[in-house]
């Protein structure tokens, strides 16, 4: 227990807060046999970036999405923004990361004879936040994507 504690004074327990990293979503409206796009605005806090979808480095923990396909819809591969590059104090190597605000694109569509009406999808967006100095915990936040079929 004692050691324990001594860990905790020398190094500082790391907490990811749930602001460094914001997920909004817009509902979707989908005609019946097209195709419709899903638009994940991510907001990342000021001083922080998330790792890029691609890293170089095996250790780091590239930034993904997952969105559970349901029997009526099914969703494509997800499009990510250009990367921009990044050095972490201390190092010469640069990182590919994501910073500010930017989006996430997927490509949905409808299979088979779907009815009209409103339906969700679960989605979880997992990330890797770092500031020039440290990097935190990997973390994933679960959201709902809402989307009407028209």
């Amino acid at each position: 227990m004692a050691l324990y504690l001594l860990i905790l004074l020398l190094f500082p327990v790391q907490t990811l807060k749930t602001d460094v990293v914001t997920v909004h979503v817009r509902d979707v409206t989908i005609k019946t046999g097209k195709i419709g796009i899903v638009t994940i605005q991510v907001d990342v806090k000021e001083g922080y970036h998330i790792q890029a979808n691609q890293t170089k480095d095996e250790f780091l923990i590239p930034t993904t999405i997952v969105v559970e396909n349901s029997k009526n819809i099914k969703a494509g591969k997800a499009v990510f923004p250009e990367s921009k590059k990044f050095r972490l104090e201390g190092t010469d190597d640069f990182m590919d990361v994501f910073d500010s605000s930017f989006q996430i694109k997927i490509p949905v569509r409808t299979t088979g004879q779907v009815e009209k009406g409103s339906y969700t999808l679960q989605a979880e967006l997992r990330y890797q936040a770092c500031d020039a100095r440290t990097c935190l915990f990997p973390k994933t936040i679960s959201f709902t994507i809402h989307y009407q079929i028209k």
